[in-house]
């Protein structure tokens, strides 16, 4: 493969083949290896071919990844910016060059004179992009490392003047003249003693230079070192300690901070992803920290009262900011919601109170009077950002943390970020970073990362396709117990403790490549989406939302249930029954959902109690069934027995009869007595026919 390589695109006859393999002693039948190593190397390197050609073979390029060709691909390009006076993103390129090198190329080959021919110029072009990079990082003003490589380098090869000239340029605008002529005057005594030559040109110009302190050694550019950390929040918004990074609404803070002066409560409401969270964040929290004034930031999340007990409520003078009201409304139990808006309502008269609202929710405010009276005459209304707001948010972070936006850049992100969500654009910018050429961040940077319209669903995209085989099953159950969509179709998050979440190890791993995408924010206790853009922006997620609707119904009641129970200490009076029990049942029958271990106990518990009451239910029925026997044998003896003494009764009652008849009528006639005898007489005789 490596003499193929040696020669890519151009054919290789069989004995120059052999002669890589085995030089001058090839053995008798190396005719017939060669064939049989080339249909071995196609099978291993497809789709990639190998042709025969009539005079041998030609490895093909298409579908090759060969680092000596792409070596060269990025010196060319790194030459090319350095010439258009663009020394960072040179610098980039010259770096990415130098990283793909492994050591001496083609050693296998090393008695192959084409591989020793190929592998000389490799290496003298190594030499001289190590030499371009210190150049290269001169331009850009990267003096001190510049310094502190070109010492390395000198050491490594001495008689290459150009990197001697590189280091006494870098000591002298670090303000170390003496040093820097003494390297000049170190590299002429090495080139005399070992090769008894004078100087280069440029070294003896530079010493001249020194000596006469020539302006031009001066470099004109002002060099600030880029910040390690990208300076742009991507998808979660600004938070505590992030208001040295935050700009764009100078204005309506400016506004906010008055009111709030004023009156002590402000409703700050806009649209999903105007940058609410992070104006009463970064913006207003910042600005009352900074005055020594405590605040506390609560959001709402599934159970508002018991995330405001949380927080921890400040004493004295504060600063209260609810962010994201909005969640108090998906509370289960509407009597919390309305305790949760008592609070603030009371709040505003004891302290100050900032509440962030979507725009689309201000209409639920209404049920809740005594809170909407008392914010409804101090609202902001956030807007979309001017293309001049715009402008700054993409300058003014970079220009902090020392980056340089190619031109072009800016205008393109401008015009594409109108009607688009700050997060969105955010998140861009975090990717265009990700791909940046040194401290430039580019348009190729940018046309990569998805632009605005697709750059969050590339970046989860990009997480779905590292996930394990069994990944997309955790990872539909995550997000699905984050995000809901509502009746209208808006996208709702919500705030999920993290042990309901991060259920087990693998879902722990899960939320933890989500977290470092930026695509969920977690602290020790909750999870949460970092936008609802997520929702919004990535098809797939779009899909398992609108996939099972009723399922997840099924899921977010059965959670939040199963934590109640747990909390009250797991009455029976809570469980499931019945029919929301045999709902829950099927449903987790089908779709095998990853449940928590307090979700399974439950579901355990409501199926165990409902098993226990048929048993008792069925242990009654049966033991009534027995009553009911018993008290109808009783009844059927009481039937018989007072037949009996009916009869009984009537039979004495006949006699008496007729013993009074026979003392009444006295002497009666032979016939008489005699009838009673013949009756008895003929009854016998009947009897024993009938027995015969």
């Amino acid at each position: 493969m490596g003499a193929l390589t040696v020669r890519l695109g151009a054919s290789l006859s069989v004995d120059s083949l052999a002669a890589a393999l085995w030089g001058d002693s090839p053995p008798p039948s190396w005719s017939h290896i060669v064939p049989g190593c080339i249909m071995r190397l196609r099978r291993l390197i497809a789709p990639a071919q190998i042709e025969t050609t009539p005079h041998g073979y030609r490895l093909i390029p298409e579908h090759l990844e060969v680092d000596a060709e792409r070596f060269e691909l990025l010196v060319t390009r790194g030459t090319e910016q350095l010439e258009l006076g663009e020394p960072e993103r040179a610098a980039h390129r010259f770096a990415e060059a130098l990283a793909l090198w492994r050591g001496e190329p083609f050693i296998e080959l090393l008695d192959w004179e084409p591989a020793q021919i190929a592998s000389g110029r490799l290496e003298e072009m190594r030499l001289g992009i190590e030499e371009l990079l210190l150049d290269a990082r001169l331009q850009a003003g990267e003096i001190q490392e510049v310094a502190a490589s070109a010492r390395g380098r000198v050491a490594e090869a001495p008689l290459r003047e150009r990197r001697w000239v590189m280091l006494g340029v870098a000591q002298y605008r670090q303000g170390r003249q003496a040093e820097a002529l003494a390297t000049v005057r170190r590299a002429r005594a090495l080139l005399a003693a070992e090769l008894g030559l004078d100087p280069c040109t440029e070294l003896a110009e530079l010493e001249q230079a020194i000596l006469t302190q020539d302006p031009c050694l001066v470099s004109d550019q002002v060099f600030r070192v880029a910040s390690p950390e990208c300076p742009y929040f991507g998808l979660p918004p600004a938070g505590a300690g992030d208001a040295e990074r935050y700009f764009g609404r100078e204005q309506e803070l400016a506004g906010a901070l008055r009111a709030l002066d004023e009156h002590g409560v402000l409703l700050v409401a806009g649209s999903s992803g105007v940058g609410k969270s992070s104006f009463v964040r970064a913006g207003i929290g910042e600005q009352f920290l900074a005055r020594g004034i405590e605040v506390a930031i609560v959001t709402p999340g599934e159970h508002p009262i018991d995330a405001l007990r949380k927080v921890g409520l400040p004493a004295g003078e504060s600063l209260l900011i609810v962010d994201q009201c909005e969640q108090a409304f998906a509370a289960d139990d509407p009597a919390e919601v309305s305790e949760f808006f008592s609070f603030l309502s009371r709040m505003a008269f004891c302290g100050m109170l900032v509440v962030a609202i979507r725009a689309d929710r201000l209409g639920d405010l209404a049920d809740h009077e005594g809170f909407a009276q008392i914010i409804q005459s101090h609202m902001l209304i956030l807007t979309a950002l001017s293309p001049e707001g715009l402008r700054t948010v993409i300058e003014k972070p970079a220009e902090q943390a020392g980056l340089i936006l190619e031109p072009g850049l800016v205008e393109i992100l401008v015009r594409d970020a109108n009607g688009r969500t700050l997060p969105l654009l955010s998140h861009a910018l975090r990717q265009v970073w990700s791909r940046r050429e040194g401290r430039v961040l580019t348009v190729d940077g940018y046309r990569a990362s998805g632009e605005i319209e697709d750059a969050v669903a590339k970046t989860a995209e990009e997480v779905f396709a590292a996930l394990p085989p069994d990944g997309e099953r955790l990872l539909r159950d995550i997000l699905l117990r984050l995000v809901e969509a509502s009746a209208d179709g808006a996208v709702i998050s919500r705030r999920v403790e993290r042990t309901r979440i991060a259920i087990d190890e693998a879902h722990s791993q899960i939320v933890n490549r989500l977290v470092d995408a930026r695509l969920l924010t977690t602290d020790e206790e909750s999870v949460q989406v970092s936008h609802e853009a997520l929702a919004r922006e990535w098809p797939r997620l779009k899909g398992w939302l609108a996939d099972d609707v009723e399922g997840q119904r099924i899921m977010r009641h059965l959670s939040s249930t199963a934590a109640a129970w747990d909390a009250m200490g797991r009455p029976d009076s809570e469980i499931y029954r019945g029919g929301r029990l045999a709902t829950a049942q099927h449903w987790r029958d089908a779709v095998d959902p990853a449940l928590t271990a307090v979700e399974r106990e439950f579901l355990d518990a409501s199926a165990a109690h409902e098993t226990a009451g048929l048993a008792g239910s069925q242990a009654k029925l049966q033991k009534k069934r027995r009553m009911v026997r018993g008290l109808s044998w009783v009844s059927a003896a009481a039937a018989a027995l007072a037949i009996v003494v009916t009869a009984s009764l009537s039979s004495r009652g006949s006699s008496s009869a007729s013993q009074t008849s026979s003392r009444r009528s006295g002497g009666a006639s032979p016939c008489s007595h005699a009838a009673p005898r013949c009756e008895g007489h003929r009854t016998q005789g009947r009897d024993a026919r009938l027995r015969g």
